[in-house]
């Protein structure tokens, strides 16, 4: 039996059965645990549960097959151990007598784009808050431009899709309910493309007479930053924060300030690009604070101005990010270095493809995991990008997110024994985990952003769009039979978690076609289907798509597609 997150510390015994439980609480428990206790399955082994309120997130756990005692030293970390409670009950048996167990960090978190073409549904936001919470995270942060109905893209959310007030709020009532901060995230200096293409602010982007050279995917990923110089900008800025911070119980406002790459190519050519970056910032910050809440943003740009990091003020948190599978500590040392509260920020590398990349996070989320605690890092954040359509279903990117619910309660947490839990309690079939990571390892000879590339290129009559490392004809030919052997093995079983079971089949079968695709490209003739599977598979992606999402930008998808399929597929 080994747990997601792995507990702390541990006595081992003889196996016994556990399948149920009756619970009997003290009078000073919090509803909330009490209502997680209702998920656990009836039975005869009595459980009593005891809160010490000592603000300490840990708890203790005596087990027999008779009785469990559970001693927290806070509420959460009662929900907490009803958790771990519910892990054993699902392995059926408990081979440990007792357990003591806390966090390595004190927060613990996950960071959805919503903003890049997928919108989930508040459906699909509860059941990640469910996993979430099963797992032991306890922060949620969801990226937005342009997706909130704020009065100044009027006109514009209404044609991309967004998440309403009232999801919000309530979607803010459910984190609560499961022991989760949900922290308002907001981009508010660079990503400002949809806003600043906008005729009523295009006069505050720092580009003068711009115009589209590419896909507006890549367009939005690259562009716009408004101009910092010019007073309104952060008049506009602050009316956006002033509409979404009140949504939220959460202390906290992420406001990004990331890859600002237009800032000083612009209106401000010429100008110290460190002094037009944290001069305001400066500003955005203050007003955060004067609206009681904690500013956080992203550490890439103000780590080239460290010399400057003092002046944005105390009391900010940075979040140290690196996304590659051999990524350095530079960036967290830098903060440490700086004396700076920090999170690390690990990645699923998810982004410009169907499903997640283990092959990258698993060693990406473990090397993060430790530098951060080293540097004595207050939190760990692991990001779930949506760059290029947000083509990734949330539902084929469990496999990292889960990992990174272990590493960030458990920095020393084993990953040798991680697909044979995560089996057990997330996919219910031995040997998931094995397809999940064939699929992810066929799809990346075949990434989503090479075949934007080329639809890019073609639109737009030039090369502006070059894919980071072409496909090779005999890497694709492997990548397809690999998909082959896992649509098989899908097609043939039967899971406890069949949605996404469904999905990961779905995802196989539309990395084959992509694969199609660009073999055509390289080889000139057909290859592996036909132009009626672009129909059909489509046609079930979309099915899956809108069970989950809004139809954000499904549409751009589902044009590109045809569009690709009938310059490959004849």
């Amino acid at each position: 039996m080994h747990l997601i997150p792995e507990v702390k510390k541990f006595k081992e015994c003889e196996k016994f059965v556990i399948n149920g439980c009756k619970f009997i609480f003290d009078d000073n428990v919090d509803i909330r645990v009490i209502n997680l206790s209702k998920k656990v399955n009836e039975g005869s082994t009595i459980v009593s549960v005891k809160v010490i309120d000592e603000g300490k997130t840990e708890y203790k756990m005596s087990l027999c097959k008779d009785k469990v005692e559970i001693t927290a030293y806070s509420q959460e970390s009662a929900f907490y151990a009803i958790q771990t409670l519910r892990q054993i009950i699902k392995f059926g048996y408990c081979d440990v007598c007792q357990i003591i167990d806390s966090p390595d960090y004190n927060e613990r978190g996950f960071y959805l784009d919503i903003t890049r073409g997928r919108i989930p549904t508040l459906d699909t936001l509860k059941e990640l808050v469910d996993n979430l919470a099963y797992y032991k995270m306890n922060m949620l942060q969801l990226y937005v431009e342009h997706t909130f109905p704020f009065k100044e893209y009027d006109g514009i959310y209404q044609r991309t899709g967004y998440i309403t007030p009232d999801e919000i709020v309530e979607l803010d009532k459910y984190c609560i309910e499961n022991f989760i901060e949900f922290v308002p995230s907001l981009s508010c200096f660079g990503h400002l493309y949809e806003l600043l293409s906008d005729e009523r602010y295009k006069d505050l982007c720092e580009l003068e007479n711009y115009s589209d050279s590419t896909v507006f995917w890549c367009e939005r990923m690259g562009h716009h930053t408004i101009n910092p110089l010019d007073e309104r900008s952060i008049e506009l800025i602050k009316s956006l924060i002033d509409q979404y911070s009140p949504l939220f119980s959460s202390n906290k406002f992420n406001i990004c300030c990331d890859e600002t790459f237009d800032l000083g190519n612009g209106r401000n050519k010429g100008k110290d690009k460190g002094r037009l970056y944290v001069d305001f910032v400066r500003k955005i910050v203050d007003h955060v604070k004067s609206k009681g809440k904690i500013p956080m943003m992203w550490g890439d740009v103000i780590t080239q101005h460290a010399d400057l990091i003092g002046e944005i003020g105390e009391g900010v948190i940075y979040l140290s990010w690196g996304y590659s599978a051999n990524e350095s500590p530079n960036a967290v040392n830098k903060v440490k270095e700086a004396g700076k509260v920090q999170y690390v920020c690990p990645g699923l590398s998810n982004w410009t493809s169907l499903i997640e990349m283990p092959q990258t996070s698993i060693p990406n989320i473990t090397k993060m995991a430790k530098y951060g605690y080293e540097a004595k890092a207050e939190g760990i954040l692991t990001t779930c990008w949506g760059d290029y359509g947000h083509i990734s279903s949330v539902y084929a990117c469990m496999y990292g997110t889960i990992f990174a619910c272990a590493k960030s309660w458990n920095v020393n947490y084993d990953y040798c024994t991680f697909d044979e839990s995560l089996d057990t309690l997330y996919y219910g079939y031995s040997g998931a985990s094995k397809i999940v990571k064939a699929i992810a390892n066929a799809y990346k000879t075949c990434y989503w952003y090479e075949l934007v590339c080329d639809y890019s290129n073609e639109k737009f009559g030039n090369t502006r769009m070059n894919a980071w490392k072409k496909a090779e004809p005999d890497d694709l030919v492997s990548g397809y039979n690999e998909l082959e052997e896992a649509i098989i093995e899908l097609l043939s079983t039967s899971w406890e978690n069949n949605k996404v079971k469904d999905i990961l089949l779905c995802v196989a079968q539309g990395s084959q076609l992509m694969i199609s695709m660009l073999m055509a490209r390289a080889t000139g003739e057909k290859f592996g289907t036909v132009l009626k599977d672009v129909e059909t598979w489509l046609t079930e992606f979309s099915k899956h798509y809108l069970k989950e999402s809004k139809k954000g930008e499904l549409e751009e998808f589902v044009k590109v597609m045809y569009y690709l399929g009938e310059k490959y597929i004849k």
